[in-house]
């Protein structure tokens, strides 16, 4: 069967796809919660490093980073076996695969701790690239913005879930049990995947594999577009992403004082004003405007005067203008939902998930950067970086990005 005609057949079963979508998205806030824990839990890091002679900023970056690295590194691998052999079989052994890590990292020794999280890195990739190969099967065209914000909205609850009720969880059974407990979830979920997914594709040989996988992957690469959007994802909800899951924390206790639970309060106040904002983002693309590119820019224009805002709140120690910046980003952050649509819709659904993948090589990998560094700089320093890049993401967009909203 060619990948065409694969695509009509699965196209014509769009009533039956909610169940599977609805696992994916939870699969994806799994993910999203594994992402951001880590800017929650600077005192078990400070506790650990004191109690084996590490550097506690040292090891938070390491601990941070090893996720972005092992779920940047992958992608194009794993977004080509989703591609030619589905969904079930790949997103179902690569969640058993976190179960395994999240066990790794309640043993809570700081080496078995960082492989741990590398392995829950690797292992999640497959979340959002299953999702977006899904949508691109079942969902039109007027419905792909929507449906991509729905998913980060679960995420965002995710990140929720991941500021002050995991303080409170960590606070109740510990790492330990917390950990343990997202291994569980993990196994869940693998078996749902494997039960409820159908659209398993496999062809005949591995040389049509690797065939297949090098075409749309040059196919992606030697285009400017995906570049743009990389880019441009990466200098908004990338550059959020790192303030979120890593050096958030420092900058809200050192420059305002505040306590870890006041800490997480406001990571928690920037994910809660996204949500409504995401979706009102996908409604306007999808519907109103019918445009991707216009949402993309205003949020890179939006993230940097932010970024300018909270910088003069932490020199003044304004509290107000603080809180004015946090829900400044959260707001800027929300129309940026646009980007997987983005970079999918500029292909054929035949390699949607590898496009999306090379898209989250440029985000990820660069949020492992900034997680290796930032935590270590001057929180002032991280703010001037965080708006340097925002900006080099308006040029992006507005330059390499073009128009997909095609109306088909």
């Amino acid at each position: 069967m060619k990948p065409e005609e694969h695509v009509k057949v699965v196209e014509g079963s769009r009533r039956g796809s909610l169940p599977i979508l609805l696992i994916l998205l939870g699969t994806y806030s799994l993910a999203y919660f594994h992402r951001t824990m880590t800017g929650i839990m600077e005192p078990e890091v400070e506790s650990l490093s004191r109690l084996y002679g590490f550097d506690s900023s040292s090891y938070l970056a390491i601990l941070s980073s090893a996720y972005f690295y092992t779920y940047s590194l992958p992608q194009f691998l794993v977004g080509s076996l989703i591609d030619y052999y589905g969904i079930r079989k790949v997103c179902s052994a690569l969640l058993l695969v976190n179960a395994v890590g999240s066990l790794m990292m309640a043993s809570v020794e700081p080496v078995t701790m960082v492989v741990g999280r590398a392995i829950i890195g690797f292992s999640v990739s497959v979340a959002f690239l299953s999702y977006q190969r899904a949508l691109s099967l079942y969902r039109k065209q007027e419905e792909q913005a929507r449906w991509s914000s729905l998913a980060l909205v679960v995420g965002s609850f995710s990140v929720i879930i991941a500021t002050y009720p995991l303080r409170v969880a960590l606070d109740l059974i510990g790492l330990r049990g917390t950990l343990t407990v997202l291994a569980l979830a993990a196994a869940v979920l693998s078996t749902s995947v494997f039960v409820t997914a159908t659209d398993t594709v496999g062809r005949k040989t591995f040389r049509e594999y690797l065939s297949a996988t090098r075409t749309g992957l040059v196919r992606v690469v030697s285009d400017k577009h995906s570049w743009g959007v990389s880019i441009g994802v990466l200098a908004t909800y990338g550059v959020g992403l790192s303030f979120q899951s890593s050096w958030g924390q420092i900058l809200l206790s050192r420059a305002f004082n505040l306590d870890k639970a006041e800490v997480s309060f406001y990571l928690m106040l920037y994910a809660l004003v996204f949500i409504p904002i995401s979706l009102a983002s996908g409604y306007l693309s999808d519907k109103v405007f019918r445009r991707r590119k216009p949402f993309l820019l205003s949020s890179a224009i939006g993230m940097t005067i932010s970024w300018i805002l909270l910088a003069l709140a932490s020199t003044s120690r304004n509290l107000l203008l603080m809180s004015l910046s946090i829900i400044s980003l959260g707001v800027s952050l929300g129309p940026h939902i646009v980007a997987p649509v983005m970079v999918r819709e500029a292909y054929d659904p035949s390699i949607s998930a590898t496009s999306v993948a090379f898209m989250n090589t440029v985000l990820f990998l660069g949020v492992a950067v900034l997680n290796s560094i930032l935590p270590q700089l001057n929180y002032f320093v991280t703010l001037e970086v965080s708006a340097v890049l925002t900006a080099l993401g308006i040029l992006a967009v507005t330059y390499l990005c073009r128009e997909t909203y095609t109306g088909n």
